[in-house]
């Protein structure tokens, strides 16, 4: 499916509200896996590590070895002395998806072959502290040159201390997004926000919390602020694994696709912050994820409308999904049902059903398979009513 124009993938303060992080899990922390993991949200990763994920890739490359294969890194890169050159202290990591996809909608019937997506992250470690992370991003049709989609300076070392700071573009971690389908959640066509900047973090065995602060195009002269804090476990075994993750922001306006739907940016009649619940339960072959987000109130009519007043856009997500293996290949089956409210404007629809089946098809590479049926706002509401069908074949790799 050709990624939607973002609104798309993260990644909040003067009162706090609950919410839930369902993709990250951490483990006790007295394990590398653990402070890498924490870590690497801290550092802002977290985006590219959903990215991999939606994409399924690999399917049996589990989180687990992603946060070890970068705590090799980094112990590699910072332990040498001398200093390794460059060389050594430097990652890179591709990914690549391309989509073919039929729609069959009220306005027709359409067939498509893009390149959804192609990724290019550097990371360094420049010294026990400080990490640089710099992400290139091309989408068909919607980033056309390819862009800096991130770059952040962290410094952080939670081996001696639960306190981090990351500055630069990156995606704040308002929302959650996790999922198993190829296309995104409608919370994240509301929720998702990449601005510049600063970004401290606190890490303590389950809990983390992250405060943010930045100047948003819709701010006229005030700052935006949120905040990020949850707990979660890593399921182990037959254990059972969860998060529990709550986020806020002050000004929902700055939001990817929001902001370029207000009428008058900058000069904003009604400053409308948002709230943001996610939560996630995983059980052997089992995975439950569920997600609200939306804002607390109604935008003034002047700068967001929906049906004659002003609009106050919220989605939700409820998914479950089951991971098996067949002929020695690691495969999940995923059905979801996602629901917008006054959203019009976003053109989202009011209510998505889907069903995903997917497969490593190779290590690092998947096949996946989705179908969408799509449900119109009524003619009451402003909509058509009428609903859509949409097939999705997603083949990614990452190297």
């Amino acid at each position: 499916m050709t990624t939607q124009p973002r609104i798309h993938q993260m990644r909040k303060i003067a009162g706090i509200f609950l919410c839930l992080f369902a993709a990250s899990v951490v483990a006790d922390d007295n394990t590398p896996l653990d402070i890498e993991r924490l870590r690497q949200e801290i550092l802002n990763l977290k985006h590219k590590i959903e990215r991999l994920e939606k994409s399924r890739i690999p399917l049996n490359r589990t989180l687990e070895q992603e946060i070890q294969a970068q705590d090799e890194f980094v112990s590699d890169a910072v332990r040498q002395e001398p200093v390794a050159p460059w060389s050594e202290r430097v990652r890179l990591n591709a990914l690549v998806e391309a989509e073919a996809s039929y729609s069959d909608t009220p306005e027709g019937t359409d067939t498509d072959l893009v390149v959804s997506a192609v990724e290019l992250g550097v990371d360094a470690q420049l010294n026990d502290w400080m990490n640089g992370h710099v992400l290139v991003l091309y989408e068909q049709d919607a980033t056309d040159p390819p862009e800096i989609d991130e770059a952040i300076i962290t410094i952080a070392n939670l081996e001696h201390s639960p306190w981090s700071l990351a500055l630069g573009l990156q995606y704040v971690p308002f929302g959650n997004y996790d999922s198993h389908m190829v296309s995104d959640p409608l919370t994240l066509e509301i929720g998702e926000t990449r601005v510049t900047a600063a970004q401290l973090g606190f890490v303590k065995g389950e809990f983390h919390a992250l405060l943010y602060s930045f100047k948003g195009d819709t701010d006229d002269g005030t700052r935006s602020v949120g905040i990020n804090f949850g707990i979660s476990r890593e399921a182990r075994g037959g254990s059972l694994g969860y998060t529990l993750e709550a986020s806020w922001i002050n000004n929902l306006a700055n939001s990817n696709d929001l902001r370029d739907l207000i009428k008058h940016p900058g000069h904003l009649e009604k400053q409308v912050d948002s709230l943001g619940i996610a939560a996630s339960l995983s059980l052997k072959h089992w995975k439950f994820i569920g997600e609200y987000l939306g804002a607390v109130s109604d935008f003034d009519a002047l700068d967001l409308s929906f049906n004659g007043h002003g609009a106050r856009p919220q989605a939700s997500n409820l998914e479950g999904a089951y991971h098996f293996y067949l002929f020695d290949k690691d495969v999940f089956a995923a059905l979801a049902w996602q629901h917008s409210w006054e959203a019009l404007a976003l053109e989202l629809p009011e209510d998505r059903y889907l069903a995903t089946l997917g497969m490593e098809i190779h290590p690092n590479v998947s096949l996946a398979l989705e179908y969408a049926y799509d449900q119109d706002y009524s003619p009451s509401a402003g909509g058509s009513g009428k609903n859509s069908n949409i097939f999705t074949l997603q083949l990614a790799a990452s190297f």
